[in-house]
């Protein structure tokens, strides 16, 4: 077996050889397999003759014109074919990875988007290729930009990236940063609510680690009052439901789909949105599939890549 090994590592043992080796096991007959190899008989003569050079024994017995597998031929018969085999298999699950068309893009997105827009992308994307296949990874933006710059995911549904992130950023979406109340809450019926009158109020907040609470902490500087913390929480399902549950109030983005128990959305000024978009790292190449998908989703970065 030692030999086997350092013939497995030998430069010079290719897969044709192997296909060759196994098709003459079959044939017992060098005229005969290389008919069906489409190849001269000198060469595949010389390749079988490299071939045991290279393992330091013949594979078989020749009889005239017949060859019969040995003892040792039989043996590397079973590893060359599960070599071969695999090598196939590999070959295979590759391309269907690779393919536009049915190939499997890695998506990641934040938790806040799950109920909207990745089911509005996914379905508008598999109908116009319906054979490609999605893997779905949930996280934050600081988890999804580690992810995208570690190669883990394919591309992220995600706020702007970070100062100095490798990742490339399209806008997609854009929603609008409300002041968030109970449903019965006394200013929930106020006409032109600000943040100014909201200042008494304690405040289910973003966690300071988000994007969002540093943009909030500077609104309500800007209103004139630090806010009182009552809870803080990275999840926004979560401080809809504490706030829902008359908690407290918040700013959050108003959601695209509305639940029977969602607090009361009072918009801020018109250019106090949340900006969606789809962020890829350009390094290293996209696959295929993934690149499409891009594409169809960022019309001419192909043409940049």
């Amino acid at each position: 077996m030692p030999e086997l090994m350092r013939a497995v590592h030998h430069r010079r043992m290719d897969v044709q050889t192997l296909r060759w080796f196994l098709s003459l096991c079959d044939t017992e007959n060098m005229r005969d397999t290389a008919a069906l190899e489409r190849v001269n008989q000198s060469t595949l003569s010389r390749a079988l003759a490299r071939l045991e050079a290279e393992l330091g024994t013949e594979l078989f017995h020749r009889h005239g014109r017949r060859l019969a597998v040995n003892r040792f031929g039989a043996l590397f018969r079973d590893h060359a074919a599960r070599a071969v085999g695999e090598l196939d298999v590999a070959r295979r699950r590759i391309d269907a990875l690779a393919n536009p068309g049915t190939g499997l893009i890695r998506l990641g997105f934040l938790y806040s988007v799950g109920r909207w827009l990745v089911p509005e992308i996914l379905r508008d994307y598999r109908a116009a290729i319906p054979g490609i296949r999605f893997e779905l990874h949930q996280g934050f933006g600081r988890d999804l930009y580690a992810w995208l710059d570690h190669g883990d995911i394919d591309a992220a549904l995600v706020t702007p990236p970070p100062e100095g992130a490798n990742a490339r950023w399209h806008l997609l979406r854009e929603q609008q940063l409300c002041i968030a109340l109970a449903a019965g809450h006394p200013l929930a019926e106020v006409p032109d609510l600000t943040l100014g009158d909201v200042r008494d109020e304690p405040f289910i907040a973003f966690a300071p680690t988000t994007d969002l609470r540093r943009v909030i902490d500077a609104l309500c500087r800007e209103a004139g009052f630090e806010p009182v913390i009552a809870f803080e929480s990275e999840e926004i399902a979560t401080m809809r439901g504490l706030i829902g549950a008359g908690l407290g109030v918040g700013v959050l983005p108003r959601p695209a789909v509305l639940e029977h128990d969602d607090p009361v959305y009072r918009p801020l000024g018109p250019s106090q949105r949340r900006p969606i978009g789809l962020a890829w790292n350009p390094a290293p190449a996209q696959t295929p599939a993934s690149a499409r998908f891009i594409e169809h989703l960022v019309p001419g970065e192909r043409r940049r890549t």
